[in-house]
């Protein structure tokens, strides 16, 4: 955590600039000094409230795991039926680059690291953890509707779900043509519809939230 003081503008062009880098070239490039020609910020300043490079990272990675949870958030506690959320949040998901989140390359990025660092498990854990809430409590919430007839439990239609969201980022990056939003969304769509009893494949896009 960087030290009391740095004001909120400075903290918010840190952290973009750490995700940026991390998003566009990967760790190699991930040094103070292009943290500081991103941020448009002096690396004394930024030395000055970080003692390190790897406190920098850890609290820039913490920062993009809070955002998207927060966007998580927004579509289960948005208005309407748990079936149109769900539909809403896939539809969230299938972008290459989501509103409001780091977009898909910056989350590659953290996986390929994160077998060798045991901090970065525990934030990769987090975001699974808490994204499989959200999954559950909208499925729990249909079923209570009558629109879903789950085949499993809730917690593995959500661990079969999320492993698939986060597989299909790969495609999304390596290959965006073969793997466009549209059949992204299609192929999740198809695959929550088999697990939960609904013909969610047929339900067309949800007007997208506009995060903050």
């Amino acid at each position: 955590m960087p030290k009391l003081g740095m004001e909120a503008i400075r903290r918010r062009q840190v952290m973009d600039a750490v995700i940026h880098i991390l998003s566009t070239n990967g760790w190699r490039d991930l040094t103070i000094r292009e943290v500081s020609d991103v941020a448009g910020i002096s690396s004394g300043v930024i030395t000055h409230y970080f003692s390190n490079k790897r406190a920098l990272t850890l609290d820039a990675i913490n920062d993009a795991t809070l955002q998207f949870v927060k966007a998580l958030g927004k579509f289960e506690n948005r208005r309407g039926d748990a079936a149109s959320r769900l539909v809403a949040l896939v539809d969230f998901v299938s972008q290459p680059s989501p509103a409001g989140i780091p977009e898909w390359r910056f989350w590659l990025s953290l996986f390929g690291r994160m077998p060798f660092d045991g901090v970065l498990q525990a934030e990769v854990q987090k975001v699974h953890r808490l994204y499989a809430e959200v999954i559950v409590r909208l499925i729990e919430a249909g079923v209570e509707e009558g629109s879903f007839r789950p085949s499993r439990r809730p917690a593995d239609v959500a661990e079969k779900f999320i492993s698939t969201a986060f597989g299909l980022c790969v495609p999304m990056v390596a290959d965006p043509q073969a793997m466009p939003p549209e059949r992204c969304r299609r192929l999740l769509l198809d695959l929550l519809g088999q697990d939960l009893g609904a013909a969610l494949g047929d339900t067309p896009p949800a007007k997208a939230l506009t995060m903050p």
